[in-house]
Parts: C-alpha cells; sequence; structure tokens
C-alpha cells in the first residue's frame, strides 16, 4: 500500500509543527544537504542530523533494501549522534522496518512491546519503547527504510512521521545517487589497477634488458597518448652476437592498441627464438600470422632488422613503417625501405635491404607520432624538425638522440592539449 499523500498535502499536514514557511524551508535544506554529497556514509550522517534537529530519539537507523539477499540490511546506527555498530537485517514483514517495508508506508509503534511485529533488539544501557520507521521508495521500487527508536512511550507524533516521510523522498533519491557514485567509483578503481597492471607489463616489454654490443649504441625513448600505447620496441639476441631488434606502431591507441602490440611482439619473439630468420622473411611470416585474428581496423606498421657486428651490416625489412634515417658525416637521408603494414593483406612478399654502417652513423627510427605531433598554428614537427634535432645531438650518446626527440616534439606541441598519437624512437649509433 503507497502513501497517496501530496507535498502540498504533507505541508498542510506539517502545519501543526509549525509554520509552513519554516516547514518549507526544512525541506529545502534538507534537499541542499543530501544533494551535497555523494559519499553513502555522508548522505546518511547529513540526514540524522537533520533529522534529529526536529525529532527527538534515541537510535537513528537506515536500512538498505538487498535484493540479491532478501533482506533490509543495516547500513548505518547512531546512538544520540555517536555511531553504532548493527549488523544483520530483516526480511520483508519482519519487525517495525521489515513491515514498514513491506507495506511500503510509514508505521508509528506507540509502545513496541505491545506491536505483533517488534523483533527485540538489547541495546548495550537502554530499553526500547517506541519506533517509527518511514520506507524509502523511488520510482516504485524499494529503496530502504529510515528507522527512529526512543527510549520513551509514545515519543513520535503525526507531525514527526508527516515530517520523515516529506524528507524520505529527498533521502531516497540521496542514496540511489550515492550507491551510482559508489559502482561508479568501484568500476574506475578496478579499471585503474587493471590498466596499471598492464602499464607495467608494457613497461617490461619496452624496458627490457638490451643487448650490448661492442661499438653500437643503442638508445630508446617513448611517449604515449594515454597510460597504455600502441607503439613497441624490442631487441633479441641472436647467435654469433648478433641482434634481431623491431619497432611498431599499432593502428590506434589507448589498450586496444597495447593489447595488439603485446601479441605482435610475443609472435615475433616466438619466431626468433624458434627459427631466426632474415628481416624480410619475418615480416612474411608475421604479416601471415597477424592476419589470422582477422581483428577489424587494427594492423601493425613495423620494421624488422638484425646487425651483425662481424661486419658492422645492417639488414632491415620494412611493414609500413616510417622510414628510418641515417646521419652520416653531417648528412641525412632515408634509408628506401618500404613495405605495407602487418596484418592488413596476405599474401604479401617485403623487400629487404642492407647498409653497412661506420664508426660515427646515426640511425633513426621514429614512429610517425613524433612527425605527426602539432603545434599551436597547425604545423607538424615534420623531417626538418627531425633533421634540425638530430643534427644538433649528433656527437651526444644514443640515448640522449632518443629523449632529445621526444622532448623537442613536445616542446613544439606544448600550445596542443591533446597528443595525436603516442611517440617512439630507437637510436643505433656507431662509436
Amino acid at each position: 500500500m503507497k502513501d497517496s499523500r501530496t507535498g502540498d498535502d504533507l505541508v498542510r499536514a506539517l502545519s501543526g509543527a509549525g509554520s509552513e514557511t519554516s516547514i518549507l524551508r526544512f525541506l529545502v535544506q534538507a534537499a541542499e544537504d543530501l544533494n551535497s554529497s555523494l559519499e553513502l556514509e555522508t548522505v546518511f550522517e547529513k540526514v540524522a542530523a537533520r533529522a534529529r534537529a526536529v525529532i527527538d530519539c534515541h537510535l537513528f537507523c537506515v536500512m538498505l533494501w538487498n535484493e540479491e539477499t532478501s533482506l533490509l540490511e543495516h547500513s548505518f546506527s547512531q546512538c544520540r549522534g555517536e555511531h553504532v555498530p548493527l549488523q544483520g537485517g530483516f526480511p520483508l514483514g519482519v519487525g517495525v522496518s521489515g513491515t514498514c517495508a513491506k507495506l511500503r508506508r510509514p508505521l508509528r509503534v506507540a509502545d513496541v512491546r505491545s506491536h505483533e511485529s517488534y523483533v527485540r533488539r538489547r541495546h548495550a544501557e537502554v530499553e526500547i519503547r517506541s519506533e517509527l520507521a518511514v520506507p524509502l521508495i523511488l520510482k516504485e521500487r524499494l529503496i530502504g527504510v529510515i528507522d527512529l527508536e526512543s527510549t520513551e512511550l509514545d515519543a513520535f507524533t503525526e507531525q514527526h512521521e508527516h515530517m520523515l516521510t516529506a524528507l524520505a523522498s529527498h533521502v531516497a533519491i540521496a542514496v540511489e545517487n550515492a550507491r551510482l557514485y559508489e559502482r561508479v567509483t568501484r568500476q574506475e578503481r578496478l579499471l585503474h589497477q587493471d590498466v596499471t597492471t598492464a602499464r607495467e607489463i608494457q613497461k617490461s616489454l619496452l624496458s627490457r634488458a638490451r643487448p650490448q654490443l661492442d661499438g653500437l649504441e643503442i638508445g630508446c625513448a617513448y611517449l604515449p597518448v594515454t597510460t597504455l600505447g600502441g607503439d613497441f620496441y624490442d631487441f633479441l639476441p641472436l647467435p654469433e652476437g648478433r641482434m634481431a631488434f623491431a619497432v611498431g606502431d599499432v593502428a590506434g591507441k589507448g589498450t586496444p592498441a597495447a593489447l595488439y602490440a603485446s601479441l605482435a611482439v610475443g609472435m615475433m619473439r616466438g619466431h626468433v627464438v624458434r627459427d631466426p630468420v632474415r628481416p624480410a622473411k619475418m615480416l612474411q611470416r608475421l604479416n601471415a600470422q597477424l592476419h589470422l585474428p582477422r581483428v577489424d581496423n587494427r594492423f601493425v606498421a613495423m620494421i624488422f632488422g638484425i646487425f651483425d657486428p662481424s661486419d658492422r651490416t645492417l639488414a632491415l625489412a620494412n611493414g609500413g613503417f616510417t622510414q628510418p634515417l641515417l646521419m652520416r658525416a653531417g648528412r641525412i637521408e632515408r634509408l628506401p625501405v618500404r613495405g605495407v603494414p602487418l596484418g592488413l593483406l596476405l599474401g604479401v612478399s617485403y623487400d629487404e635491404s642492407v647498409v653497412t654502417l661506420e664508426p660515427g652513423d646515426v640511425v633513426a627510427f621514429a614512429s610517425d607520432g613524433l612527425q605527426e605531433a602539432i603545434d599551436g598554428q597547425g604545423q607538424q614537427f615534420g623531417d626538418r624538425f627531425v633533421l634540425d634535432v638530430l643534427e644538433a645531438l649528433a656527437s651526444v650518446s644514443a640515448q640522449q638522440i632518443a629523449e632529445g626527440l621526444i622532448r623537442a616534439s613536445t616542446a613544439f606541441a606544448a600550445a596542443v592539449e591533446q597528443r595525436p598519437d603516442d611517440r617512439s624512437v630507437v637510436i643505433l649509433k656507431m662509436l
């Protein structure tokens, strides 16, 4: 049975407890209090304070309906303003609160000892004599019950019942908003934990120990758009002192791109360990394998290379990645190696290019996010600025060159709030 009284009816009914102006002020202030917080505990404290200001009671409780357990469970209790731990709950129809929830209307009991639905609950120092319970209803749905208890007989009046009923509609909305906020906050916290874990895993992939080769320095730098990114690089030792490496960029950003990048790196490592082949053959294998998952709008731009320190040769095959730059004796040129991104088309063959490195040579591999960094006027960082930075940093270490390129692109695009893409740089420098 529902309480069919309207807001105007309640105001008129409350006229015995004070003027309509004071009643309306009470409801407005209560609504403001409840709307000022989305923390459930804070909401309950404000409700308790607002109720105690106009209704004298020994115990103030909020019980919330749990649809999973089918119980009206204690969620908040105060004794004279002090928190008290009350556990458990009631099924519908059991106790004054349970009966109030079942009937969905207020229940005011002058003497609980003579009421058939009362469930005796011993308190440490008092004996409850009267009780007032008001249901919290929102859109025909039971939210819970506000329950007031007193050590005095017949402590609650009809005016108290009307006032608490008027307050209950605001409380129901505030509780539901707080519950929604708690669910969203909990989900965000879990998501943050998952993303943080994934980020640590990705960092371990990117920052794993690089092979130490005589006469060659390796530098790496990475700046993702979000916590997780789709760019990657990897270095793997090969027999006879050689080194295999890859630098890649997955289409897209964020978690999906990071997962696809991890898939590509895992496949590549498996091939290198089981059967290391030439770069062109490696890309052909990876292309066929990455096409099998058939993930829409996902492909990998990747360059794969093998460095042989015995003759200082660098063999490269390119699957849609930005062409690498070779800086030699003050001149910079792009190495002529191109190809189709991996996972896009079946049956693709890849070309292979071999260059013999000389002392002082610097080879730069940079994802397109570096060149596509945009300043406040819409100008791209582009080749010109990349070349300028490489020339300026020619004398420093490979790591300093990699970090310098990322730093320069960041400064260039400082006026733009959002980066368009992940940026990664790998530098090989012959000593």
